[in-house]
């Protein structure tokens, strides 16, 4: 698995191909109703389904999704890909520390 390097929100996004054995990602603190660390990912062609932490998202043909990685912690998120032709994804999430409130 290839741990995905994470963007900065705000600034320009790079998207990296999907690696065939699936990708890890560094989650976010999510609370308050607000996430920090999210998923992007970009499937072309070919019907995909994207599984996430062991939910898979539902299947997509020439789409975009958006998917909160919630992880208090921030310690590494499995993603799998049913294929991987034409999908790309990133990390977006602040470079810099975050504080984490409350045990």
């Amino acid at each position: 698995m290839a741990a995905l390097t994470a963007n900065a929100p705000g600034a320009a996004i790079t998207m990296a191909a999907a690696t065939g054995g699936g990708d890890t990602a560094a989650g976010g603190p999510g609370s308050g109703g607000w996430d920090t660390a999210y998923l992007l990912i970009n499937v072309g062609t070919t019907a995909t389904t994207v599984t996430v932490d062991g939910v898979a998202q539902p299947a997509m043909t020439s789409q975009s999704m958006l998917v909160p990685l919630r992880r208090q912690t921030g310690a590494p998120i499995n993603i799998t890909y049913s294929q991987v032709t034409g999908v790309t994804v990133a990390l977006v999430k602040p470079l810099t520390a975050y504080t984490s409130y409350g045990t």
